[in-house]
């Protein structure tokens, strides 16, 4: 589980095979769940379950989130990844 987009963009980077296949299914959890929680009018629930899918598409994409985000903060700024 992440914390911030920060915290995915570095263990996406750092992650190996097993662990970015986990990812993807965990993301696929994340995103059914949310869309259950929907269902049911349970709001809160699902933004922390949609939430917690788009961390993990971020630490599945942490290279090319991180080059966009280099090409945003050209001079280093940016202080997350």
């Amino acid at each position: 589980m992440f914390y911030s987009t920060e915290d995915a963009i570095q263990e996406g980077l750092d992650a190996d095979y097993f662990t970015r296949e986990r990812w993807l299914e965990l993301r696929w959890i994340f995103k059914a769940q949310s869309k259950r929680a929907l269902i049911r009018g349970h709001f809160n629930l699902a933004s922390m379950f949609a939430t917690q899918a788009q961390f993990y598409r971020e630490a599945l994409n942490a290279k090319e989130i991180l080059k966009d985000i280099k090409a945003i903060y050209p001079t280093g700024t940016f202080t997350g990844a």
